[in-house]
């Protein structure tokens, strides 16, 4: 019996940790989906480290009530699916805002090299454990990723060496894991000199393992016949062989500049400046004559509906013509919002030829709208054609499109107007998208910025503002100028209301210009 006490004894103990654990990490339920390193740690906890807490052996006697509660809500919890999506997640991160990750698993938001600032400041670091950084790792070694998988297996060797001897409950992996698979990935990348250092030091903790052993001879031959360490540098996989990543990167990266500043009443004289912060040094300037129209102006664009309540326009840009209305909604519309579009979520799907289909280059979730759904969804296309002019009247403009960006989210540069006649677009027999309006339901603490690639801009998010741009020219060409994207949010979660408006219905609106090439 008193044995039995103390194994019970024990077990509770182990439990008891791992729940306040998990309790000091989530406290507050916001900030699980604000910081990704929190929400990567939650996603992990629900789909794998709780399982392996009640169906571990050392907690196999007296359970019934923890496996009868873990089947009520287990198709509720985080799949597979989920949780390497997270992991595919930080990776992105990691790429596009070029961020450390030896800095990523202590909690801290910073650029690779020396005197850089963090891009982000939790209110609370949370670090990530040798365990998630094995499962990043995996998750990369899987896809036959090795660049990822080096620099996060790196990392878990380095912190498993540091808790050698210690156990986790809910570990899943190892020192001899992590030292496997890194040995591996190094192998697959050509450092074949490497790979057998590592597979030594596994075989010291495992001397055992025919599989590593033959490793070792394996990789011992390949040396003696002159096969060394390689000296070729890792290259990141592109896997969208995005042409214009590295613009793409470097305006992500950008520092967020004073456009729709926090807690500023608008104004033209708060919100602008002659010089907006998205041209300033050292990046490329618009030219001087182009400066002088750009400003903010309350504007009625000859609306009665605008006449007792101005929009409060800022001139982003002139070539593309992109403006930005601050104010656009309240924040009771934008609740209200994303509380209809709510259940009917769905994976985001892009333009393929004549199909749609879901794609990796496009992470989000989207619902449509009818201007029916709700009184707020009628006043907003009532308010969109009064900034805009033009007809929205169906078939002369999409549905409301909500998109929700999470953990990571983002949208890779495309255009919003279709390059091919075969596009679905026009299967609504109403022409191109001739122009975007699209508005911000949410702020973001980090990323997220709407990233304009050749013409070398980017607009931070503004939360219940609404970004608008013309796709087409006057002539009906597509302006190449809108490539754009939605920088990965790095932090925060991003909601977005999407309306997209079609050429026919317009010719009286939007004109041709006597100038053919306009």
């Amino acid at each position: 019996l008193r044995s039995y006490l103390r194994d019970e004894s024990a077990r509770l103990r182990r439990l008891r940790r791992f729940y306040e654990k998990v309790q000091a990490l989530h406290q507050d339920p916001e900030a699980s989906v604000d910081n990704p390193l929190l929400a990567f740690s939650l996603i992990k906890r629900l789909h794998s480290d709780w399982p392996n807490v009640i169906y571990n052996d050392e907690a196999a006697g007296n359970t019934q009530a923890l496996h009868a509660g873990l089947r009520e809500v287990e198709q509720e919890l985080p799949g597979a699916e989920d949780l390497d999506g997270a992991a595919q997640a930080l990776m992105r991160l990691q790429d596009v805002y070029a961020l450390s990750v030896k800095g990523l698993a202590k909690g801290i938001f910073q650029r690779s090299g020396a005197g850089h600032s963090p891009l982000y400041s939790p209110g609370r670091r949370v670090a990530l454990s040798a365990d998630d950084c094995f499962h990043v790792g995996k998750v990369a070694y899987d896809m036959g990723d090795y660049y990822h998988s080096i620099t996060w297996l790196e990392e878990a060797v380095s912190l498993f060496r540091f808790s050698y001897g210690s156990w986790n409950l809910e570990d899943r992996s190892s020192l001899e894991d992590a030292l496997d698979h890194l040995a591996f990935s190094y192998f697959m990348a050509g450092n074949v000199s490497h790979a057998l250092n590592l597979s030594r030091e596994f075989l010291h903790y495992d001397p055992s393992n025919q599989r590593v052993t033959r490793n070792v001879a394996k990789y011992e031959k390949l040396l003696e016949m002159g096969t060394g360490a390689s000296t070729r540098p890792l290259r990141r996989p592109n896997s969208t062989r995005l042409q214009s990543r590295d613009a793409y990167e470097e305006l992500c990266q950008r520092p967020r500049g004073q456009v729709g500043l926090a807690g500023v009443p608008w104004s033209p004289r708060s919100h602008c400046s002659p010089l907006t912060p998205s041209f300033a040094p050292p990046y490329p300037q618009p030219a001087p004559e182009r400066l002088l129209h750009l400003g903010c102006s309350y504007e009625t664009n000859s609306s009665p509906y605008l006449v007792l309540q101005p929009a409060k326009k800022e001139m982003v840009r002139i070539q593309p013509y992109v403006a930005l209305y601050h104010d656009f909604i309240t924040d009771a519309e934008a609740e209200t919002i994303k509380g209809l579009a709510g259940p009917w979520l769905q994976r985001s799907v892009v333009a393929s030829g004549e199909k749609q289909q879901k794609a990796e280059y496009r992470i989000s979730k989207s619902a449509w709208l009818k201007d029916t759904a709700d009184p707020v969804v009628r006043a907003l296309d009532r308010r969109i054609a009064a900034i805009t002019g033009l007809d929205l009247r169906p078939p002369y403009a999409e549905y409301l499109q909500v998109v929700n960006y999470g953990l990571g989210g983002h949208y890779e540069p495309h255009f919003d107007h279709a390059t091919s006649r075969k596009s679905p677009l026009y299967r609504m027999k109403s022409g191109n998208r001739i122009a975007t309006v699209m508005i911000y339901l949410s702020a973001v603490e980090a990323g997220g910025s709407t990233a304009f690639i050749y013409a070398n801009f980017s607009v931070p998010v503004v939360k219940n503002a609404a970004l608008f741009w013309w796709n087409l020219r006057r002539n009906g060409n597509g302006d190449g100028d809108t490539l754009h994207a939605g920088c990965p949010v790095l932090a925060g979660d991003k909601w977005v209301a999407n309306k997209w408006i079609h050429e026919h219905g317009q010719e009286f609106r939007r004109p041709c210009s006597a100038n053919p090439q306009d």
